[in-house]
């Protein structure tokens, strides 16, 4: 305790006179305004540099615009050298009824631009990828070869929005459309697959659509439609016991070989001496004439009715050789 006591008395007498405050001195913890060194001296007058003209007035005209927006990026009115405008024009705003210009214009930095898509880009971008294409086939050098070598067509849509997701619900469809002269059929599955299509097949085209939209994702449509076209081509073959018990009246179409208007050619040509299957050979393009023209009216029905009997009636003369 006595040591405390001596050594608090020496540290009083080392710090000279007492102050105003008390017996410690004060801390100052910034220079006083006399002092002329420190961070309160006086400084000199700020020098500002001169800030140079936005950069669309400097460019040239010859330049490459790929180099100066080569990639997808919000609006820079600095940059591009166009009398852009957007946005709502007032009478009663700051411009007197003139629209928006591109300075200081948020219209034009909220929607997408596509100035990285000039025709100089798309250039750029098919010289890239042109080493990792191959060359288009020779064989497909028309419409119709294409259609023979790739019979099936693949429709499906991508969609751009200005949204903060880039996923839309429509891009999920897949549509397919081919025509039923690239299957191969026999008359029972031809006829057995048109009336399961029902409604997805055009007859006026003899092409089939089929639209698939369940799912949530694309690939799944996608194997959903390759599926459903699977299954209706085999189906198409299979032969039901109940189905042997078909009537003409069952005939989606008309078969002229099935039907009696060929049995009665058969004995119209057997009363002639001649063997009814080399009379049938030798009038073999009149026998086509005739099948077709009776066939149109049994399928079309009223629709053309005077053409086509007109058709009938000439056929039949001439099959049978007779006069008017």
């Amino acid at each position: 305790m006595l040591s405390f006591v001596r050594t608090f008395r020496q540290a009083q007498r080392s710090t000279g006179p007492k102050s105003q405050i008390g017996e410690f001195r004060v801390l100052q913890l910034t220079q006083s305004k006399g002092s002329g060194s420190g961070p309160m001296k006086k400084r000199g007058k700020l020098k500002f540099k001169e800030v140079p003209p936005p950069r669309y007035l400097r460019m040239s005209t010859d330049q490459d615009w790929t180099n100066v927006w080569p990639t997808a990026t919000t609006f820079k009115q600095s940059v591009v050298p166009l009398p852009i405008t957007q946005g709502y024009v007032s009478s009663d705003n700051e411009n007197k009824g003139l629209p928006v210009e591109k300075y200081a214009n948020a219209e034009l930095m909220k929607i997408p631009n596509f100035l990285h898509l000039t025709p100089n880009h798309i250039k750029k971008h098919c010289a890239a990828i042109k080493k990792y294409c191959t060359p288009w086939p020779e064989e497909l050098n028309s419409d119709e070869a294409c259609e023979y070598y790739l019979p099936i067509e693949i429709t499906t849509y991508d969609y751009l929005n200005s949204t903060p997701s880039i996923r839309d619900s429509r891009a999920r469809v897949v549509k397919f459309q081919f025509k039923l002269t690239q299957l191969e059929f026999d008359e029972h599955a031809r006829d057995k697959f048109v009336r399961l299509a029902g409604q997805k097949y055009n007859a006026d085209k003899d092409e089939l659509t089929l639209i698939a939209d369940k799912c949530p994702y694309r690939k799944q449509n996608y194997d959903y439609a390759q599926y459903l076209l699977t299954a209706l081509y085999f189906e198409s073959w299979k032969t039901e016991n109940w189905e042997k018990d078909r009537t003409k009246n069952d005939w989606q179409t008309y078969y002229w070989d099935k039907s009696p208007s060929r049995t009665r050619l058969l004995d119209i040509l057997k009363a002639s001496e001649k063997d009814p299957k080399s009379v049938l050979d030798d009038n073999k393009k009149l026998i086509e004439r005739y099948r077709a023209s009776i066939s149109r009216v049994q399928d079309e029905g009223v629709e053309n009715e005077l053409k086509n009997l007109t058709d009938y009636k000439n056929d039949v003369l001439m099959l049978y050789n007779l006069k008017l």
